[in-house]
């Protein structure tokens, strides 16, 4: 999302339908939790197919709201996977309790659920699982292990806006559900998240807790500790016109998706991510592994087009001081990976001449990544 990069890897569409919605909430003067916020959450609880949308400023204190509704802390565990984004671990931390890393499947990327089944204990209170670049994992199993040990799912939407398992959008699995509107997503506000839920009473205590904990009608009145996460009006203007293209949004990556899997053939050296039968991704990105890894992205950087590693080291790895109990952890299959996904661009209004021109400049990367040697990212860390 650089402007040196002649094919950036994300870069956020807005049309003018989201500068009229914008222009329109600015002249009606009501800039916070006004009836366009209220509007957005009704749509996007349409989308998934929810009783009930909360609109909160990002996708992670979305997640931090997931894990105080289930009332996670001190003494829990959290089983989550050892290869995700640090809001998807960095949550369970806040809240004083313990994320259990679970391995990942070497084909999909996504939490194993075998491990899940493996590593659960008496004090597992929750398991939270963020769909790996937006393809859905093996739901019916982690439900089976859920209803079995008397777990709590949590599904973190933040890449799976739009993606189905068996029919089912992801984010109207597990009892509670989030998403981001981050600018880098299928569909954005810039920042903006989103917690669902078919629960009255849990939406009604995370709509009291995005709003400093006030009792509903009684104005300076709090009987709940928490805090501002509160979303922009602005922000769901933008939001209502990007989910209502959502099919043609979804559509499109599907199909630069499609077109990269085809044109990836011709490089058997290239191994795009596998994907659960059940599941239709909804394309966050599009991830494949790599030899050289490192090399091969600086010398794509080096040709205008600009990638990401999602994600560089474990999440067990990071170095947050709070984070060092876990450092020691070891999880193969997430290890491995980590070294070799690359992901590729992957945006709206990217042509398929692009999706064409990115694959000729991979392998070009490889050809001159192949004696190279190889960058070691975790020391570089």
């Amino acid at each position: 999302m650089h402007d040196n990069f002649h094919i950036p890897w994300a870069k956020p569409y807005l049309g003018e339908e989201e500068i009229a919605a914008v222009l329109e909430t600015l002249s009606e003067r009501r800039l916070s939790m006004g009836a366009t916020v209220k509007a957005f959450e009704s749509d996007a609880a349409a989308l998934v197919q929810r009783d009930h949308a909360i609109g909160v400023a990002n996708g992670t204190v979305a997640l931090d709201l997931a894990m105080k509704l289930l009332q996670i802390g001190p003494g829990d565990e959290v089983l989550v996977s050892a290869l995700s984004y640090i809001a998807t671990t960095s949550c369970i931390v806040w809240q004083g309790a313990t994320p259990v890393f679970c391995d990942v499947d070497p084909v999909t990327l996504n939490i194993d659920p075998d491990e899940v089944a493996r590593r659960a204990t008496p004090r597992t209170k929750a398991l939270l699982v963020a769909d790996y670049c937006g393809s859905p994992v093996d739901y019916t199993l982690l439900e089976a292990i859920c209803a079995d040990r008397g777990i709590q799912l949590v599904v973190d939407g933040a890449q799976s806006l739009g993606a189905y398992h068996l029919g089912r959008p992801t984010c109207s699995l597990g009892t509670v559900s989030t998403t981001s509107f981050h600018t880098a997503k299928a569909m954005l506000t810039g920042e903006g998240g989103m917690v669902f839920t078919d629960d009255e009473e849990l939406a009604e205590r995370a709509r009291k807790m995005r709003g400093q904990g006030e009792v509903p009608g009684r104005k300076y009145i709090h009987d709940t500790l928490a805090w501002n996460y509160r979303i922009t009006e602005m922000a769901a203007a933008i939001g209502r016109v990007q989910l209502s293209r959502s099919a043609d949004i979804l559509a499109h990556r599907a199909a630069l998706a499609n077109n990269y899997t085809e044109q990836l053939e011709a490089l058997p050296e290239v191994r795009p991510t596998g994907h659960y039968s059940d599941g239709q991704p909804a394309w966050f990105s599009y991830a494949v592994r790599v030899p050289n890894r490192d090399a091969v992205a600086q010398l794509l950087a080096e040709q205008g087009v600009e990638t990401r590693s999602l994600y560089p080291i474990p999440s067990y790895r990071q170095p947050i001081p709070e984070y060092a109990p876990f450092a020691n952890e070891m999880r193969p299959e997430a290890e491995i990976a980590s070294a070799e996904v690359l992901n590729l661009p992957m945006f709206y209004e990217m042509s398929f001449g692009e999706v064409e021109e990115v694959v000729a400049c991979l392998a070009h990367a490889l050809a001159e990544a192949e004696a190279a040697p190889a960058i070691d990212h975790a020391a570089a860390a």
